[in-house]
């Protein structure tokens, strides 16, 4: 199916960049000098109501302002259509840069070759490496991997380290790198450590807790029992945890893990809801995305900006574990 996506997004690609060379259109290949000066800054992502997208957004309206951008935000509803006119646009209203939280990563070049010559702070959603270039078209985001292993090492613990675990997993999207990368690396963890590891249900819950509650009933009418559940993101957590309580079942023996540290989640550890969750540092992020902004539309690099890679493709924003021994850290 990736292979698939990077064909097709390749030949939708090549049609625009004949499309624009028609027109008269400068290339990619370099960010633009027209916009240097502008200091508005579209930020585009599927939606920014609620959960760690909408976390995100009050986190880079706040740090564009204080670095004295003006942030625009538009939504896109998950529709890569939408996204691509928003960046075709995105000159024409004066915009001097973008951040992107891409409806599809395997479709960035095609979101570049839309920029026409504006720079990309590609955010939480990794496109393949050679679709990213220093000085013009960078990511922000964090290790998925290391959030999948942590949960897992979360659970092989919490349950003393056990020969064998019935493990129910809520995935994310069914295309998104996120979600293989951090189920496989969960499950590795916990095969390596000799663990006997039976999945008894899993399934694309896409990020959503009302899924995964509905896949829950679903599962309940199968007669099995998990000792844990490992979750993509923390939406998905809630909607097990809800139907688990709904129920009867004890969340305090049957750990439930969640990505995002959301404030949702916050508030279900502290209730005795989830036990644990991998915390991405939103304005930590967020943040990095306007100093990359910054340092691009200056005529630089993102080498200087802390955890950028010496490539200058990557900021890498360490997750943080949140389990409620140390919940206080973190919740405002």
């Amino acid at each position: 199916m990736k292979r698939f996506k990077r064909i097709l997004a390749a030949l939708t690609t090549a049609a625009l960049t004949a499309g624009m060379c028609a027109c008269g259109s400068q290339s990619t290949a370099a960010v633009s000098t027209e916009t240097n000066s502008s200091k508005k800054i579209l930020v585009t992502l599927a939606d920014a109501q609620s959960g760690t997208r909408g976390d995100f957004e009050k986190a880079v309206r706040a740090a564009g302002k204080k670095a004295g951008f003006s942030v625009t935000v538009q939504q896109t509803a998950g529709v890569l259509n939408t996204q691509i006119k928003q960046l075709q646009n995105a000159k024409q209203h004066k915009f001097g840069g973008i951040i992107c939280w891409a409806d599809d990563p395997s479709a960035a070049k095609q979101l570049e070759i839309a920029a026409d010559g504006l720079p990309i702070v590609f955010v939480n959603s990794l496109p393949e490496e050679d679709d990213l270039a220093s000085g013009s078209f960078v990511y922000v985001g964090s290790d998925d991997t290391t959030a999948g292993q942590d949960q897992a090492e979360y659970v092989y613990n919490k349950l003393g380290k056990p020969d064998k675990i019935n493990l129910l997993m809520m995935k994310g999207k069914k295309d998104a790198d996120s979600t293989s990368t951090r189920t496989n690396a969960a499950r590795n963890y916990l095969t390596d450590k000799g663990c006997d590891v039976n999945i008894v249900f899993s399934d694309f819950a896409n990020d959503d807790q009302e899924t995964a509650h509905t896949m829950m009933q679903s599962f309940a009418t199968t007669g099995q029992t998990f000792d844990a559940a490992i979750c993509n993101d923390d939406a998905m957590a809630l909607g097990v945890v809800q139907y688990m309580q709904e129920n009867g079942m004890s969340t305090s023996n049957i750990p439930v893990c969640g990505i995002d540290g959301t404030s949702d989640a916050l508030t279900s550890i502290k209730s005795g809801g989830m036990s644990y969750t991998e915390l991405q540092q939103t304005d930590k992020v967020a943040q990095a995305c306007i100093d990359a902004i910054s340092a691009i539309k200056s005529g630089g690099t993102i080498n200087d900006i802390k955890g950028a890679t010496d490539d200058g493709r990557y900021i890498w924003i360490p997750y943080e574990k949140v389990t409620a021994d140390n919940l206080s850290k973190f919740q405002k």
